[in-house]
């Protein structure tokens, strides 16, 4: 049994997260001696409680709080010498509380992850890791300055689209660490680039059903996705939702089915997508997290006529 674990969100600002943790604090122990495992906000408490089996150490980088990954951070910190808890999502301030007398937490409401770890290091990054700070910033919604290096916009396109074929892939994660653990071009990287090709192609039909299935609702766009285009595109709704948004200026909502629950992708060209979400998870008694430009709801099964119903009355009052 290995005695470090790591767990990092499948994301942009995640992985490049979790390279910076690992680089600076488990160098000697990559990758052999580290148990690493990729997930999301909406699994996190069951996947950290399927990884935690104990230790000398756990590291949860990039999710955001909710009160079922608090249980579950009780119920395992005992098994570990130390458990660290890394993240900067909004959603999670007024939780930290909740679990910092057991848990090693550092938190701040910052751009992206890796921006928090430059402040946790200390130390000065070199040019290699400063790059990937700004890729991370720039995939969590801030705008590239104008004179921005063009090869930054492409590794930022190269990893975002990457990882969207399947963010869930552990392999495809740990091909990435041992990529920056190298100081590799990720965007020059054959398997990157062919999978950033294929989550396009499947980008562009998705951004097509979204565009000619949406309703206009005010400052909203709200589309609905069966089951079955939920699983056919998984990854890249979120990347859709930021598309959409930007193009439209306009917030965009998505409603997608998923086996035991709906999950509801919500983007902001306006900043407030967090008060959308909560507003619409307050209706449906969800649960939110995330951002003011990017945050997600997840709520039991129900019939996607009351749920469209009830998001639509909230962002029709919302955006009066």
């Amino acid at each position: 049994m290995l005695s470090v674990s790591v767990v990092f969100h499948g994301d942009c600002d995640g992985i490049i997260a979790a390279y910076l943790y690992i680089k600076r604090y488990f160098r000697d122990l990559y990758p052999s001696g580290l148990n690493l495992a990729v997930t999301h906000p909406w699994r996190a408490h069951t996947d950290i409680k399927r990884v935690a089996t104990g230790g000398s150490e756990l590291v949860i980088i990039d999710i955001a709080l909710s009160d079922k990954l608090i249980e579950v951070l009780g119920a395992v910190s005992s098994k570990y010498k130390k458990v660290v808890f890394i993240d900067h999502h909004a959603t999670s301030e007024s939780m930290i509380p909740k679990i910092e007398t057991k848990i090693k937490v550092v938190y701040s409401k910052v751009s992206s992850t890796p921006r928090l770890l430059t402040q946790l290091m200390g130390s000065p990054l070199n040019p290699y890791e400063d790059m990937l700070v700004e890729v991370a910033d720039i995939c969590e919604g801030k705008t590239p300055h104008p004179d921005i290096d063009g090869s930054v916009l492409d590794l930022v396109d190269s990893i975002r689209m990457s990882i969207a074929l399947n963010p869930g892939d552990l392999n495809f994660m740990r091909h990435l660490i041992d990529l920056m653990m190298k100081s590799k071009n990720l965007s020059q990287d054959s398997l990157v680039k062919m999978r950033a090709r294929r989550a396009k192609f499947l980008l562009g039909n998705l951004l097509k059903i979204i565009s000619e299935d949406s309703l206009d609702a005010g400052k909203a766009k709200v589309a609905f996705l069966s089951l079955p285009l939920s699983r056919a595109f998984a990854g890249l709704i979120g990347v859709a939702a930021t598309e959409l948004s930007k193009a439209y200026r306009k917030s965009v909502v998505l409603v997608r089915e998923e086996q035991e629950k709906i999950v509801i992708t919500v983007r902001s060209a306006h900043r407030d997508a967090l008060v959308l979400s909560q507003a619409i998870a307050s209706s449906l008694k969800g649960v939110y997290g995330g951002h003011a430009e990017a945050s997600s709801i997840t709520i039991g099964k129900e019939s996607l006529a009351r749920v469209a119903s009830s998001i639509v009355s909230k962002v029709l009052s919302h955006s009066s």
